[in-house]
C-alpha cells in the first residue's frame, strides 16, 4: 500500500510540473511582427489553474490556465505601427517580456527550394545585403522538423541561431532571409508603408501532401495506395530504432 502511495504521489507531482513554468511557443519572440487590423491570438502554458495576465499597448487581458496548463487570450485589432512596444505576460512571480514588437502585415513563405533559396545565394547578393536597411521588414526561418503528428512548438538552439529567431532586414542579419520573400516584402513595404513580417516554413524537395495531415489525405481516393507504402516505411523506420537508429547508421 505504501509503495502504491509513493507511485501516486510521484505521478501527481510529475503531472503538476508538466507546465508549472510560464512559457509560450517560440514563434513569439523579440522583434516579432503581429498582424494589424485583425484579432491576435496569443497562447502559452502555465501551472494548471493559474491566472495569466497579458499587456500590450493599451490592452490588458486576463486568462486562466486549464487543467492541462494551457491558456490563451485574444488581442483586439490594432492599426499598423512601426513603434516598437513590449508584450508582457505574467503569472504569479513569473513573467515573459517580448521587446520591440511591431504591428503590420504577416506573410507565410512556404514552398520548395525556390522559396528556401536565401538572399545570400541570389544575384548581386553582396550589394543587396550591404544596402539592406529595413528594420520594419522582419523574418523568422523555422527549423526543419519532420513529424507524423502536429507539433505544439518548435525548438531553437540559441537566441543567435539563424533558425527559430526573428531577424531584421538589415546588413548584419538579412543574409539568411528567403530571397523571394525579401524582395516581396521590400516591394510591399515600399507601397503599403507598414511593417512586413515573413514566417519562412519552406523546405526544398517537399510535396503538397507533406504539408497535410493524414486525416485530410485519407479522403482522397487517388492517394490510398501511398498510405500502404507509408505505413511499411514507418514500420521499418521504427524497427531500425527511429531517429537514434538512423544517427547510429549514419555515424558508421
Amino acid at each position: 500500500m505504501l509503495k502504491k502511495t509513493y507511485i501516486l504521489f510521484i505521478s501527481f507531482i510529475a503531472s503538476a510540473l508538466t507546465h508549472a513554468n510560464l512559457s509560450m511557443p517560440n514563434i513569439f519572440g523579440d522583434g516579432m511582427i503581429l498582424q494589424r487590423d485583425k484579432p491576435i491570438h496569443v497562447w502559452g502554458w502555465s501551472a494548471p489553474g493559474s491566472s495569466v495576465t497579458l499587456s500590450f499597448g493599451s490592452q490588458n487581458l486576463v486568462s486562466r490556465a486549464d487543467d492541462k496548463g494551457m491558456w490563451s487570450v485574444q488581442l483586439k485589432p490594432m492599426e499598423a505601427s512601426g513603434l516598437g512596444r513590449n508584450l508582457v505576460v505574467k503569472s504569479g512571480s513569473e513573467s515573459l517580456t517580448f521587446k520591440d514588437v511591431l504591428l503590420g502585415d504577416v506573410w507565410i513563405c512556404g514552398g520548395q527550394s525556390n522559396m528556401e533559396w536565401s538572399l545570400r545565394a541570389t544575384r548581386d547578393a553582396d550589394l543587396e545585403i550591404d544596402s539592406a536597411n529595413s528594420s520594419d521588414i522582419r523574418f523568422i526561418r523555422l527549423p526543419k522538423i519532420a513529424s507524423v503528428t502536429p507539433k505544439k512548438d518548435f525548438s531553437k538552439k540559441s537566441p543567435n541561431n539563424p533558425e527559430g529567431n526573428w531577424r531584421k532586414a538589415i546588413t548584419a542579419e538579412v543574409e539568411n532571409c528567403t530571397g523571394v520573400g525579401y524582395y516581396f516584402a521590400r516591394r510591399l513595404h515600399r507601397v503599403l508603408k507598414v511593417p512586413i513580417g515573413l514566417v519562412d516554413v519552406s523546405w526544398g524537395g517537399t510535396m503538397a501532401q507533406h504539408w497535410c495531415a493524414k486525416d485530410t489525405l485519407r479522403g482522397i481516393k487517388e492517394l490510398e495506395p501511398y498510405f500502404d507504402k507509408f505505413e511499411t516505411a514507418m514500420n521499418e523506420w521504427e524497427k531500425g530504432g527511429g531517429e537514434d537508429g538512423a544517427k547510429k547508421r549514419y555515424e558508421l
